[in-house]
């Protein structure tokens, strides 16, 4: 049966809130979807939950205010039921619109799938609302109208897609959003009209559904209610991204805070150079880096010789501003890619990239020293300080742990080398070897086994060759190892706490043959060494007073030698105890002078009786005006301060001339007589025509050296007291 049509009217009023509502709602997906990006999985999940609630409702208002519009010539009415049950396909579209947007990388496959299937539920939807309008006779529907519509629909979800990725683009810019919004919702609105305009309503058609929902509520329902949700969404999204923000700039902050403070903890304060903490993490992330293997990685620790005499004589402040001076220098140095730090008190670190061989190592090495040791101006003091700098490479020491081991290890091994130098890590500085351990056995029974024994250096008098004393220096003699050299075992007596007992046995030896001597009519003054670690003995007193006490030898001719470098160590404790030996009688010498660093404010109040000239500067004096030059003026100096001289490795006639013409007090060196036993002692002093007198002859010596005994002993016996 055909029907008449009729000429359907739509209301202004209704199209224009349907595109409000429509504009707003896509407007607030793309904060929606923003909001859910910026968050975590969970709190986005929330975000597109919330947002499909708000966003739907609008999609599912923006219809049914579509469907409103529609003038008809009776009274119409809507199924409630049937317009609430629209509003769940509504807001399954849009959580799924909303989650597949959240995605910044979506193939095109999924996005022709997507766009399909909100075409398919925008279309579903616009049927069930019509649906809520039950007419009698039954409306028909025109498929032009509604393939057209279907094709605007798919193209607008497709395209839509693009400009709406396109707005979420970088920064929000709430224009671009808008215009998007705009145009999006525009043609959504124009294929949902295509949809209607497809709707044939027949002229004589009666609503069954006028006496539920009017179209005045509707309308009032679907704009108010619904703008104000859309609002609230609005809202939510501004104050998430406000507290979004606060929390990433408080973020930002504390990770700025945190970043200044690792900074700081890993910054030295006095010189502004990485401290030790921070040059390890530097090393580390160097090893790790990728191709780190193939590079030359070099670590040099710097340490400062005699920088505690000088903090000792100029105060911690002076000690501080040499350290910032000598950092600038170094710093003036080294290469922009290269890692400078200071590690400890008075010792830098650094690391050096490029450098391939052992040359360019020393080349590198001899620089720093250089830059060291050339002469300080601080505050009107002219300070001159020398560095022993301990070199390890990659990839020999393998590790950031090896690499600085090592480069202690070598750079102990250069201050025990006098300081001054440097030296390059090889393997087994740092492992003690089964030989070591070996020796270290064999030595802890070397005295009770009487396997030590002393030999003996003459010193004679520069003017006339006469004797003047003589050097003890420890000897050990191995059943299976033969002579083992003081070279080998001094090292590993330190190392094990050995020198502490060998360190005894040769003060009592020493004690020993200068009674026997003393009793055989040979008034012999003996000198001994005495280590770092025996300066450092809080019994030092005890055992020199015991010593002297148990075998009834005058102080006086007991002379002890220490290093110039071991004295200046820690020189309050060096002076405390050299006034100790000073008072006990014991006459002091310090060794090696002009290898160390120390101060003549200090050299003036120690208790000295003698300096020794270090071989360095003997063994130049027939070629060298300046070693001549600095004898002289050590000579002099001394004789200055009431001390004599001692010239040690005297080898030549004409080292001898020049010494004795320089004043010097004292010689000794393999030109006069190398070490030797005692019975070869004995046969030399015979053989330079030195009496050695018989038993019975030594009685009447003795008695003319009986009185000075007494007093002597008297002397300790009450300082012990």
């Amino acid at each position: 049966m055909s029907h008449l049509w009729m000429e359907p009217h739509y209301d202004a009023t209704s199209l224009l809130a349907a595109w409000v509502v429509a504009v707003y709602a896509l407007y607030l997906q793309s904060l929606v979807v923003r909001r859910a990006r910026a968050h975590d999985r969970d709190t986005g999940f929330a975000w597109v939950l919330g947002g499909a609630v708000g966003v739907g409702t609008g999609i599912w208002a923006e219809g049914l205010l579509g469907l409103i519009a529609l003038q008809l010539p009776v009274q119409l009415g809507y199924v409630q039921a049937i317009v609430l049950a629209s509003w769940l396909p509504a807001m399954v579209m849009s959580a799924g619109t909303i989650w597949m947007h959240c995605y910044r990388q979506l193939g095109v496959s999924m996005r022709v799938t997507g766009g399909v299937l909100v075409t398919a539920a925008l279309c579903l939807l616009t049927f069930i609302n019509a649906s809520a309008m039950v007419l009698q006779p039954k409306v028909e529907w025109d498929g032009n109208y509604i393939a057209s519509a279907v094709v605007l629909m798919l193209a607008t979800c497709v395209i839509g897609s693009i400009f709406i990725r396109w707005a979420l683009r970088g920064r929000l810019s709430h224009w671009r959003t808008l215009a998007v919004a705009v145009v999006v919702a525009t043609l959504f609105r124009a294929g949902q009209m295509l949809i209607l305009m497809g709707m044939n309503v027949p002229e004589a058609v009666v609503c069954l559904s006028a006496d539920q929902v009017s179209p005045d509520s509707m309308r009032f329902l679907l704009t108010v209610p619904v703008l104000l949700l859309l609002g609230l969404v609005h809202l939510g999204t501004v104050l998430d991204d406000r507290a979004f923000h606060k929390q990433e700039a408080l973020k930002a902050s504390l990770a700025q805070a945190k970043a200044a403070l690792e900074e700081a903890a890993q910054q030295d304060a006095a010189t502004g150079l990485l401290n030790r903490q921070g040059f390890e993490k530097a090393l580390r992330l160097q090893l790790e880096s990728e191709g780190s293997g193939d590079q030359a990685l070099s670590v040099f620790r710097l340490n400062l010789d005699g920088f505690k005499s000088h903090v000792e004589t100029y105060g911690p402040d002076m000690g501080d501003t040499i350290i910032s001076f000598l950092a600038g220098r170094l710093r003036a140095l080294v290469r922009e890619r290269d890692v400078l730090a200071r590690s400890d008190t008075d010792e830098y670190l650094l690391l050096c990239h490029g450098l391939s061989d052992e040359h360019q190592l020393a080349q590198l090495a001899q620089r720093l020293g250089d830059a060291v040791h050339e002469p300080c101006l601080i505050k009107d003091q002219d300070i001159l300080l020398s560095c022993s700098i301990g070199i390890a490479h990659f990839p020999a020491s393998a590790n950031v742990d090896q690499l600085l081991h090592h480069s202690r290890d070598a750079m102990l091994t250069a201050r025990k080398a006098g300081g001054g130098v440097y030296c390059v890590y090889e393997r087994g500085m740092d492992h003690t070897g089964l030989d070591q351990v070996e020796m270290q056995r064999d030595l802890r029974h070397a005295i009770e086994r009487n396997e030590l024994t002393l030999h003996f250096q003459p010193k004679l008098r520069a003017s006339d060759n006469a004797l003047a004393g003589v050097e003890a220096l420890l000897r050990w003699t191995h059943p299976v190892r033969g002579s083992v050299s003081p070279v080998q075992f001094i090292p590993v007596a330190e190392r094990f706490g050995l020198i502490g007992e060998l360190g005894l046995w040769v003060l009592n030896e020493a004690c020993r043959h200068i009674r026997m001597w003393h009793e055989a009519g040979l008034n012999v003054p003996v000198a001994i060494n005495l280590s770092a670690h025996q300066l450092r003995q809080p019994d030092l007193e005890l055992r020199v007073r015991d010593a002297l006490k148990r075998h009834r030898v005058p102080a006086r001719m007991l002379i002890m030698e220490i290093t110039e470098s071991a004295a200046m160590d820690d020189i309050d404790a060096s002076l405390r105890v050299f006034d100790m030996l000073d008072d006990i009688g014991v006459r002091l010498s310090i060794d090696d002078f002009g290898t160390g660093y120390s101060s003549l404010s200090y050299l003036r109040r120690l208790p000295a009786r003698q300096l020794k000239i270090d071989r360095s500067f003997v063994k130049d004096l027939a070629s060298s005006l300046d070693a001549q030059a600095i004898v002289e003026a050590v000579v002099r100096l001394s004789h200055a301060l009431g001390l004599k001289v001692v010239a040690e490795g005297v080898e030549t006639q004409e080292q001898a001339q020049i010494l004795a013409r320089l004043q010097c007090d004292e010689l000794q060196g393999y030109l006069f007589a190398k070490p030797m036993p005692e019975s070869a002692l004995l046969a030399w002093l015979v053989q330079r025509g030195t009496s050695v007198p018989s038993a019975n002859e030594a009685v009447h010596v003795h008695a003319g050296l009986e009185e000075e005994d007494r007093r002597c002993w008297s002397e300790l016996e009450a300082a012990g007291s």
